[in-house]
């Protein structure tokens, strides 16, 4: 069974339902088990590939804005499991995983130049991070584009959502843990 480790997961299926990613990528940073993931690809429409990005290994790293580094249990046993998991999604052309860090893979020459449609963030949850995910996928996103962050009260999302603005996002719909910004 797919697991995720937050919840509002059906605040993310109510927003991806249907969801016409017009050919362009969607992302998550952050798969863990899969969860978010497996939702997106179950039910947008017309995106090119799904992209997910977790380094795994049980790196060190500081999680949160007011703590200090530690190790969470990101283990590589996780992501074979993931990988078993989606081997289906996999072997259909419908996800691949990139192994690395958020920096690593917004440094990597395969997707500097692609378009992204839906981005869920559960990665790192400090500001400094999910702004410069944030503003590196409005960068390469067009109108209609959906960015979710998870657990968005662990991090500063309303400076976020007003660095976004500049980017045409507005803050469509919130829930516990999970806010939805559309691109105008």
């Amino acid at each position: 069974m797919i697991r995720g480790d937050s919840t509002d997961y059906e605040l993310l299926d109510k927003w991806t339902k249907g969801f016409d990613c017009q050919g362009y990528k969607t992302c998550e940073i952050g798969v863990r088990e899969g969860l978010g993931s497996k939702i997106i690809m179950d039910n947008v429409i017309n995106n090119y590939i799904h992209v997910g990005v977790d380094p795994y290994g049980n790196l060190e790293y500081q999680h949160y804005d007011n703590t200090g580094a530690y190790t969470c249990d990101y283990t590589d046993e996780m992501r074979d499991t993931m990988l078993n998991d989606f081997k289906l999604y996999r072997n259909q052309g419908k996800f691949t995983l990139c192994n690395m860090t958020d920096t690593q893979f917004m440094n990597d020459t395969e997707h500097r130049h692609s378009t992204f449609a839906f981005v869920h963030f559960d990665g790192p949850h400090m500001t400094k991070d999910v702004m410069t995910e944030a503003v590196w996928f409005a960068n390469r996103s067009e109108k209609g584009a959906r960015f979710v962050f998870d657990d968005y009260k662990k991090y500063n999302m309303a400076l976020i959502a007003q660095v976004l603005e500049l980017y045409n996002f507005k803050v469509y719909e919130s829930g516990e843990n999970k806010c939805l910004l559309i691109k105008q």
